[in-house]
């Protein structure tokens, strides 16, 4: 993001916020991406689990996708829980954002409705993943998560309650 936004790339001029919403929005977390997350945002209040069951509900992200039991046809668009939260864009600091927010961005200047945007997935894959790869498997045997990736509601709300669960 920050080498875009160095070359005059960003997502100042757009005006609907496509990348975030169901129109093109299907990202997916892992467990660890999850957790830092909820580590981020401290105590998931009563405002914020409604937004994101809310979100769950409206787009049916809790029920299993289209498909015919050989193939799943597409993932589940649904528009982020944190989009629009206080203005037009997403609230979290980059620090806090999944990796593949971070990786999608405009691809030149004066985007205004997500028709040049994509994500970045050579740079997603030089990533060394070994050390996440094992984290993650030890927040899934930790938290008895069943799922690789989820949709960001999904993710937070399950953890989020097994936090309040265990205490």
């Amino acid at each position: 993001m920050t080498r875009l936004e160095e070359r005059g790339v960003h997502c100042g001029a757009c005006t609907t916020g496509a990348c975030c919403t169901f129109t093109a929005n299907s990202m997916r977390i892992t467990p660890l991406e999850a957790i830092d997350l909820l580590q981020h945002l401290g105590e998931v209040d009563a405002a914020l689990r409604a937004r994101l069951a809310a979100s769950i509900e409206r787009f049916a992200l809790d029920k299993a996708p289209a498909g015919d039991g050989r193939r799943t046809f597409g993932r589940k668009r649904y528009t982020c829980p944190f989009f629009g939260d206080k203005a037009l864009g997403c609230p979290l600091p980059r620090a806090a954002k999944p990796y593949g927010c971070l990786a999608f961005n405009a691809r030149s200047s004066g985007v205004r409705d997500g028709e040049d945007c994509g994500s970045d997935a050579e740079l997603l894959g030089r990533r060394d993943t070994a050390d996440e790869d094992a984290l993650n498997a030890a927040a899934r045997a930790a938290f008895d998560i069943a799922w690789d990736k989820e949709t960001i509601p999904v993710a937070l709300l399950a953890l989020a309650e097994e936090a309040a669960w265990r205490g």
